[in-house]
């Protein structure tokens, strides 16, 4: 039962890192995702959601975006650009923006 979990999350991130345009070093965010949809919704992760897929997160974010007493900031590493040393930031994704736990709790 734990294999069948396990493969099961195994290809939902690598669904992931194929719908994010195969980034290098985010398989731990991926992994992180695809483990948290098969959590929280008690089943198999659905493989082409579509426009209903869950966000990605970037390795800034402190929880998926819409998750409750969270909020978005700028990115600290490129001050909202979404560039660092004209690449892509690895931060935000290149989106400027993170998400980041307002609440206190």
């Amino acid at each position: 039962m734990q294999d069948d979990r396990e493969n099961r999350i195994r290809e939902r991130a690598h669904a992931i890192w194929e719908q994010e345009g195969r980034p290098e070093g985010r398989h731990a965010d991926h992994w992180m995702q695809a483990e948290q949809e098969a959590g929280s919704a008690g089943q198999q992760p659905q493989e082409n959601a579509g426009s209903a897929a869950a966000p990605s997160l970037s390795s800034g974010d402190d929880a998926a975006p819409g998750t409750p007493g969270t909020g978005e900031d700028v990115c600290p590493e490129c001050q909202g650009s979404g560039q660092v040393a004209g690449s892509e930031c690895r931060n935000c994704g290149g989106t400027g923006i993170v998400n980041k736990g307002i609440a206190g709790g």
